[in-house]
């Protein structure tokens, strides 16, 4: 109780983000749905915001996100123009405004979604500073790595083959994604985290955070809400329903089964540091 009461606009956020995400495929919210949808993703920011101000502090997050921003948009500018590394695609309208050819909401994407892989990395690795330990400077961005593309490969076959937000020029093997996608965003999201652990190892001393379980269960449990759409989908859908199943089963045996397992792992971990 203690540890909901000292995070408690984080559980709040949490709550938000859930609640819309829940309701969201029951399509109630008619014309104020793309209200809900900002309000819900302005839910995951703050959340990551303040989460990462509490670890981090604001300059080493300033330093995270201008790291993922700066990464992302390169690597998506230059997919787009060259098709290295993802492949050939291009941003429709459905995204909003651009910085340049990509569109603005993508850079942030990547900073929340990012921070949730990350964190959930030095979780695995006990790696629970304000720091980074010598021997975690390349595995954590190893694992992050990989937490951050099973978001990708769910999300990616229904928000460009189903919703049109993005297009693939030379379709792909994957319900129209290519493969060359999830190696290309391996790479990016690995840059990012590896540049951002280098960065800690120089400028960040890596002291301990005096946090409760609490703390460290709501980044799993965000993770997870990520997840919801993707398990709700294919039961209120009528089209589709083979990229939606598949992607269901998909985000099982990755978002889902990761998560309950980084909630394993911190509650084993409370119980080694009390």
């Amino acid at each position: 109780m203690i540890g909901i009461k000292q995070n408690l606009l984080l559980v709040i956020l949490a709550i938000i983000y859930w609640t819309f995400a829940l309701l969201n495929p029951w399509d109630l919210f008619g014309n104020a749905g793309e209200a809900v949808y900002y309000i819900q993703n302005l839910a995951w920011f703050v959340f990551v915001l303040v989460h990462g101000s509490k670890r981090y502090g604001w300059d080493n997050l300033f330093a995270f996100f201008t790291i993922t921003f700066l990464v992302s948009w390169l690597s998506e500018a230059a997919s787009i123009a060259t098709g290295f590394p993802f492949g050939h695609f291009h941003y429709t309208e459905l995204l909003g405004p651009k910085i340049g050819t990509v569109p603005m909401a993508v850079m942030p994407a990547y900073f929340v979604a990012g921070y949730l892989a990350w964190t959930m990395s030095t979780v695995f690795h006990a790696n629970l500073g304000t720091g980074i330990e010598r021997r975690n400077l390349f595995l954590v961005p190893f694992i992050a790595s990989f937490v951050m593309v099973m978001w990708d490969f769910c999300l990616d076959p229904i928000r460009s083959t189903i919703d049109g937000a993005w297009v693939w020029e030379d379709g792909g093997a994957y319900y129209g994604v290519p493969i060359s996608n999830y190696i290309g965003w391996y790479l990016t999201v690995f840059i990012i985290f590896q540049v951002f652990a280098l960065y800690l190892g120089r400028f960040s001393r890596n002291e301990r955070v005096e946090q409760s379980k609490t703390y460290w269960y709501l980044v799993p449990v965000m993770y997870l809400g990520l997840a919801v759409g993707f398990l709700l989908n294919p039961f209120f859908q009528s089209t589709n329903l083979e990229i939606y199943w598949s992607v269901f089963l998909g985000c099982i045996f990755t978002m889902v089964f990761t998560s309950i397992l980084n909630i394993i792992f911190v509650s084993r971990l409370a119980e080694e540091r009390s």
